[in-house]
């Protein structure tokens, strides 16, 4: 018992110092970025059956106040067995090209195998992700390259999840919180986290450090892990987007099902991160062990009926998670998430459990495909 009790306070404080860092950080995110040059850009968007969705997101490319002659949009059709192509062929846009996968990087495992085939075609200096069932802003393009300056290798951008249902705004919020700690993170210059909806760096950079090649048999990770690849490689600054006109949003929310896939494939980049960035394993590792503990201290103090530990463990998380979602909800405009945060927190344990575990140990199903 007391070996538990004694990890748990451990773990407590580690996370509670890790959420203040992020915390924070957040106070120093730029949001009035000063690079004024029009670098040629590259959007690369893989897609897989979203015949549902990439129609929206093309005509939301349409809108860009970006110098049309400055950027291209390449979609790349992953052996869609709707009729995916068809609705990108018949989007009337000049800098628009459509790509299939063919028997190219036939070695790249899921994602990585589009986006290797649209990033070896791009003519731009930077590469610009987002995934088919996003949107943008009118914006968008020309805010992310106002933070593409000469010392910056990475721009993080935020992405957001739009749902009315409660189950909806239930991953929203989660999703919220991902990427306020992953904006604090970049705040205190150790960036940590990105989202291929809303993800930029060089294309040299990417070359540099051999493309997907040392992650291409991970089904996931073309975000995340590709971020620690660029960060090692990187000498200079690495930045997240923080203004409005910046912001991706996917207005598609996950089944239950569908999200415990999801998740599972998030998930199941944890244990890699112990080779490219201990100190994110590190990071990890206590969330997981924060979460399973204080159930745990519960279940044992049962026997002796002293609570008094696993309460204020639980209930120094839940006030820094509420200082991270309050700033989160303030930067990002989303105020009205936070009616989810108690919600949240009750779930959150049994949640982080149950998908650690599962996408550590078993496998997931991605776009109709097994890993």
């Amino acid at each position: 018992m007391d070996i538990i009790h004694h990890l748990l306070l451990l773990s407590t404080v580690l996370y509670t110092l890790v959420a203040l860092c992020f915390f924070f950080g957040l106070f120093r995110l730029n949001n009035q970025p000063c690079a004024d040059e029009t670098p040629f850009i590259s959007i690369v968007i893989a897609a897989r059956n979203e015949a549902e969705y990439i129609g929206l997101c093309l005509e939301s490319l349409k809108q860009q106040t970006y110098p049309s002659d400055r950027f291209e949009i390449l979609v790349v059709d992953d052996d869609s067995i709707d009729n995916t192509s068809q609705v990108v062929a018949s989007t009337r846009l000049d800098n628009l090209h459509l790509l299939s996968v063919d028997n190219s990087f036939p070695e790249m495992v899921a994602k990585k195998r589009p986006m290797s085939v649209g990033i070896h075609r791009a003519r731009g200096e930077w590469i610009l992700t987002t995934d088919a069932d996003c949107t943008v802003p009118p914006t968008w393009i020309a805010s992310m390259a106002s933070y593409m300056a000469a010392d910056i290798g990475v721009v993080i951008g935020f992405s957001q999840l739009t749902s009315r249902s409660f189950f909806g705004r239930l991953q929203a919020y989660d999703f919220l919180t991902l990427m306020a700690a992953a904006a604090g993170a970049a705040g205190t210059g150790i960036p940590l986290a990105a989202s291929g909806q809303n993800f930029a760096y060089r294309k040299c950079l990417f070359e540099k450090v051999g493309g997907f090649r040392a992650i291409a048999h991970r089904p996931s990770g073309d975000d995340v892990l590709l971020l620690q690849l660029l960060r090692r490689a990187w000498d200079g600054r690495i930045a997240f987007a923080a203004d409005p006109g910046a912001y991706a949003t996917t207005h598609r929310p996950e089944t239950p099902s569908s999200l415990w896939q999801q998740r599972k494939r998030w998930a199941s980049n944890a244990a890699y991160q112990l080779r490219l960035n201990p100190v994110f394993f590190s990071y990890i590792a206590v969330v997981f062990l924060t979460n399973a503990l204080i159930p745990a201290a519960f279940l044992i103090s049962i026997t002796d009926g002293t609570y008094t530990l696993p309460l204020i463990c639980w209930g120094a998380k839940i006030l820094v998670d509420l200082l991270i979602a309050g700033k989160g909800v303030q930067i990002f405009k989303r105020a009205d998430l936070l009616i989810m945060f108690p919600f949240w927190e009750i779930v959150q344990i049994p949640y982080t459990i149950l998908i650690g575990l599962a996408g550590t140990l078993r496998g997931f199903t991605w776009k109709g495909r097994d890993h």
